[in-house]
């Protein structure tokens, strides 16, 4: 268990598989993503289970923050988006920034990339990642993101707006 001071994020990254290495095969996460998603959906209700993934992304993106800061938003973003296409979470561009609003894309995105267009959208996750990045630049006060475009969707790619 982990203590209140502990990085969580620094423990949860520690890796000791000397043969089979750091990676693991996204069909694996989306297994994992996907159907601890339809359990949790079972056991809470969808708008439950979207918030709890919605809610883990931010704070990923709370810490991400903490550890990638720049007082420029642009070179914090450049950096948000050098993270994300090292860890494989996707290719983050930047597609509209104002001094209130983000907009920013996601292409090659882990949870859904590729998939067949299921009618809805998907990517809470990746959305609470956002969310919590901007969050954390803007002094933890709240912000309001959604996904507006979603493969998984028949969008062609992923598209997260905030307004901060």
């Amino acid at each position: 268990m982990f203590s209140q001071d502990e990085d969580i994020l620094s423990a949860i990254s520690k890796v000791d598989r000397p043969v089979l290495g750091k990676d693991i095969p996204i069909l694996i996460f989306r297994v994992l993503r996907h159907y601890s998603q339809i359990y949790m959906e079972d056991l809470m209700g969808e708008k439950a289970s979207n918030i709890v993934f919605l809610n883990a992304g931010k704070e990923l993106g709370k810490k991400l923050g903490e550890k990638l800061h720049d007082n420029d938003l642009k070179k914090y973003l450049e950096n948000i988006s050098n993270f994300c296409k090292e860890q494989k979470i996707g290719i983050l561009k930047i597609i509209e920034l104002t001094d209130n609003k983000l907009v920013v894309q996601l292409d090659e995105c882990i949870t859904c990339a590729g998939m067949d267009n299921i009618g809805k959208r998907i990517c809470y996750f990746e959305t609470g990642l956002v969310a919590g990045l901007v969050e954390h630049f803007v002094g933890n006060k709240k912000v309001i993101a959604r996904e507006t475009k979603c493969n998984a969707n028949g969008e062609g790619t992923c598209e997260v707006s905030v307004v901060f």
